[in-house]
């Protein structure tokens, strides 16, 4: 795709503003942090992080969150598989590149759950990967698709820190104020 095919396919109708400290401080207030994304994010994401790969109770944790319509198909991973491609994902020698094709192989984990999965372990790092947030950046013209096979993640990743660091928020802070700013009703 070329800039005149990109620039093309962007939405000429965007909200006004940008994604900068003030949305963030408007909007990820009105997230709601459920007690299971609470615990995920201070207790699952410290101790993975530890371990330096997912338990299987941990990570049925995480889809239960983030992925409850394929979490019967993650059920039916074993623990030592679980262990086994986290553990590589997770490793500090595996090129980032990798990390997220890496996660993709474990049977029904796509791209919203294996960022999510990478998200929870380091959130300063990474970012969570799904058509909501897409969807708002796509709105803003800050990406070209709202379509998370469609979206290179290593591109989004970088998008979302230097959000986050403009907006002076963790990269999970500007997802939950994307998120938020989502859920609002538009005239």
């Amino acid at each position: 795709m070329n800039s005149s095919e990109l620039s093309s396919d962007l939405k000429r109708d965007a909200p006004s503003g940008t994604i900068d400290t003030a949305f963030v401080l408007k909007f990820e207030p009105l997230y709601a942090l459920t007690d299971l994304e609470s615990e995920i994010f201070n207790d699952i994401g410290p101790k993975t992080k530890v371990r330096e790969s997912f338990k299987r109770k941990h990570f049925l944790k995480v889809a239960e969150w983030k992925a409850i319509g394929v979490l019967p198909s993650l059920e039916e991973i074993s623990s030592d598989d679980i262990d086994f491609v986290t553990g590589v994902a997770l490793d500090d020698d595996t090129p980032n590149r990798f990390r997220l094709p890496l996660l993709q192989m474990l049977p029904g984990v796509g791209i919203p759950m294996a960022s999510t999965l990478l998200t929870v372990v380091n959130p300063k790092k990474f970012s969570i990967m799904d058509s909501r947030a897409l969807t708002v950046l796509h709105d803003f013209n800050l990406v070209p698709t709202d379509n998370p096979a469609q979206m290179d993640y290593q591109t989004y990743r970088k998008l979302m820190k230097s959000l986050a660091k403009g907006a002076n928020c963790a990269p999970i802070d500007l997802y939950r104020a994307l998120i938020a700013y989502s859920r609002q009703e538009r005239d």
